[in-house]
């Protein structure tokens, strides 16, 4: 019978794991922007709280004044991406050239070992395929979740939960009449609330070190657009393990265009590479730190799964959901030994041994 109980407790959260996930799925449109808009409001919960108590202005205003702020930054990184691009874009028949004249150098070479690739870029081609392919391409820049029905519902989304955040500890008095409840209630929101607060603000800080160390070794070594790319490889440095590599292709492949000399591609490559092995195992540690206290094989599940099903904004929003996730787990005694499986090697512990009960 106990056998019978735990297969079927085991099949009745696998069935909730498949709905939830279907839901998440099928609710995408209006999910996303709502996590979006959760994940930056709890970010903030303390500092808007703060600010209402110490400057006495009403909430509504300094939601507002806050939604604005956040509004004009991202306007702002809107309006720099639209006007570099349009630069590039402008380029773009001159580097067309430069490409036609390196595959023929290359081609030239190559047919010396009995290798052929074209010696030439067909315009015509590439015009073609990009017609055929312009809803996935569209999908793919969409996923990223920042157009600007997204923003606008962010920001709704954002206003209200802001406004209404003390339903939550209403909620809780509410829920858990016992003071040892309550009081388990109030250590999880917190403890979520520092985990989200510390994780995004030290994304945040990363990711201007990032670029400006990027805007360096760019202009160091004279790469045209060295602001728009070091900013594009900063962002994609959120997404961990996949956006520094596919950064790092594209912007190779734009150095190996616009470079005569191959030795500065190399070279860009090369600094870029010691510059990112700095950020991970020095920068980042001093200023994120473990802030999600997750190893690292469930960060690159949550990247996967996330964008699988949320796209690019799942990458990023499913990290501090498995932190947070973590932290429901480790509160709950029937659950707390399956958050050891999120958890990092304990440091100053030893692991017990297995040992064979046969042989004892």
């Amino acid at each position: 019978m106990e056998t019978q109980s735990n297969l079927l407790k085991t099949t009745a959260r696998l069935v909730i794991a498949t709905l939830i996930v279907i839901v998440m799925v099928v609710g995408k449109s209006f999910l996303v922007p709502l996590a979006w808009a959760l994940l930056i409001a709890l970010a903030s919960y303390r500092f808007l709280t703060h600010m209402e108590e110490k400057v006495k202005i009403p909430r509504t205003l300094i939601n507002t004044l806050f939604l604005l702020s956040l509004l004009v930054v991202l306007i702002a990184i809107a309006w720099f991406f639209y006007i570099e691009l349009n630069h590039i874009f402008n380029d773009l028949p001159g580097m067309m050239g430069t490409m036609s004249e390196r595959l023929e150098d290359i081609s030239n070479s190559l047919k010396k070992y009995g290798i052929a690739i074209p010696d030439h870029i067909d315009k015509a081609y590439i015009s073609e395929w990009a017609n055929q392919h312009n809803d996935l391409i569209m999908n793919t820049i969409s996923g990223i979740g920042l157009n600007l029905w997204n923003i606008i519902l962010i920001m709704f989304y954002m206003f209200f939960i802001l406004y209404y955040r003390e339903l939550i500890i209403h909620f809780y008095v509410e829920k858990f009449k016992r003071e040892e409840r309550l009081a388990l209630a109030r250590d999880r929101f917190n403890k979520s609330l520092d985990l989200i607060r510390s994780y995004i603000f030290g994304l945040v800080i990363l990711t201007l070190i990032s670029a400006a160390m990027n805007f360096v070794v760019f202009l160091v070594f004279g790469l045209k657009f060295a602001l728009f790319w070091a900013v594009f490889l900063a962002l994609l440095n959120l997404i961990p393990f996949i956006g520094n590599p596919i950064g790092l292709a594209i912007i190779m492949m734009f150095a190996i265009i616009t470079k005569e000399n191959m030795l500065i591609p190399l070279l860009i490559f090369v600094a870029l590479f010691v510059m990112n092995f700095l950020q991970d195992n020095v920068i980042r540690p001093m200023i994120v730190g473990d802030k999600l206290k997750i190893n690292a094989f469930a960060v690159f599940v949550a990247i996967i799964i996330g964008g699988m099903i949320w796209g690019v904004s799942g990458m990023i929003l499913f990290i501090p959901i498995v932190g947070v996730a973590k932290i429901i787990l480790e509160s709950r005694k029937e659950s707390g030994v399956y958050a050891i499986l999120f958890s990092e090697l304990p440091k100053n512990k030893k692991l017990p041994e297995i040992t064979n009960s046969e042989n004892e």
